[in-house]
């Protein structure tokens, strides 16, 4: 499979996934023993990664995840991209705010037998976590 077929799977996966909640084909894109590194866990198999997905859809109904460059080479797609929605529920101990937040991320994905076997995530939660009113900013001008 080619590396523009890979980036196109990373695509749609994740357009399935977080932006749509269909989560009855999770494993069209994923192999069995997939496993998702984010937030500082491993989630494990696709039924957790379905229940991840569906937990932070029903903290952020309208999360949307859009990716907007790709670097693909071998069995590796690397994506930069943004992710946006509004906390309905609370999260993390951040109690719900009703509050809009956008912000970036990066996602590395490994595939095996054409399927996604690996994924690693990055987001700047820093930036998500201001704008949701959970960090105050500071600022960095001299007196």
């Amino acid at each position: 499979m080619s590396s523009t077929e890979h980036k196109r799977i990373v695509h749609e996966f994740l357009d399935e996934t977080y932006n749509k909640g269909n989560l009855k084909n999770t494993d069209r894109y994923v192999t069995p023993d997939f496993i998702y590194h984010a937030r500082g866990e491993d989630i494990e198999g696709i039924e957790a990664y379905n229940g991840w997905v569906s937990s932070d859809r029903s903290i952020f109904p309208n999360i949307r995840v859009t990716i907007v460059d790709s670097i693909a080479e071998s069995d590796r797609v690397a994506s930069a991209f943004i992710v946006e929605g509004t906390q309905e529920k609370e999260f993390r101990g951040i109690p719900a705010t009703n509050k809009n937040f956008e912000t970036v991320g990066m996602n590395i994905f490994h595939f095996q037998d054409n399927k996604i076997k690996e994924g690693w995530v990055v987001v700047d939660a820093l930036t998500a976590a201001i704008q949701l009113g959970a960090v105050k900013s500071t600022s960095s001008e001299a007196d």
